[in-house]
This record gives structure tokens, C-alpha cells and sequence, in this order.
């Protein structure tokens, strides 16, 4: 039980609750708005809201100096959404978000 006690304290909530907000909940339910056609929906929340939200992940992981496996938390969450909810073509951004956020974390790195 120590053990559990122990890694609970030491993940980033933060990190893991807006990964499964922005990996799993908002890419879901914005591809059901009736409103927004499939070209809105790749553009402004796979490509711009996620593609910022994965900057922000590398600079946090770096800031903070947590783990590079922290970096897979969103991709993760995100490709699991993709496969169970949304079309097919979306598993790209999975690796797509790994990268930028790799990429941010690696350009913060002394």
C-alpha cells in the first residue's frame, strides 16, 4: 500500500486530468457538434487546441523536470479515444503529439 501511496504523490495530476480532458473528452465530443463540419473539427481542435496543448506538456515536463515518459500521457490517452471513437485517419496525430511535445521538452533541456 506504501507503494501506491508513494507513486500517487509523485505523478502530475495536472498532467494526467488535462490529458484525459484534452486526449480523450474534447477531441470526442467536438466530433459530435453538429455544427462543426470534419474540416473544422481536424483544424481547430487536432490540429491547433491539442497541437498547443502538446507545447505546453513538453514545457511542463521540462519545467518541472519530470519524467520524458510523462511526454506518452497524452498520446496515449489520445490514441486510445482514436481507436475506440473517432475515424480511423486520426491515429496519425497520436505520434504526431508525441513529437511536438518531444520536441519542446528536448528544446528546453540544458
Amino acid at each position: 500500500m506504501a507503494i501506491f501511496k508513494s507513486k500517487w504523490q509523485t505523478i502530475d495530476k495536472t498532467l494526467w486530468g488535462l490529458g484525459i480532458v484534452f486526449g480523450m473528452l474534447v477531441p470526442v465530443l467536438a466530433d459530435r457538434l453538429p455544427f462543426l463540419t470534419r474540416v473544422h473539427w481536424i483544424v481547430w481542435f487536432l490540429l491547433i487546441v491539442n497541437g498547443i496543448y502538446s507545447i505546453w506538456i513538453g514545457n511542463r515536463v521540462a519545467r518541472r523536470q519530470l519524467s520524458v515518459f510523462n511526454l506518452l500521457v497524452f498520446p496515449v490517452l489520445f490514441l486510445l479515444a482514436a481507436y475506440f471513437f473517432m475515424p480511423h485517419f486520426t491515429y496519425y496525430f497520436a505520434p504526431a503529439y508525441w513529437a511536438v511535445s518531444y520536441l519542446t521538452w528536448a528544446s528546453r533541456q540544458k
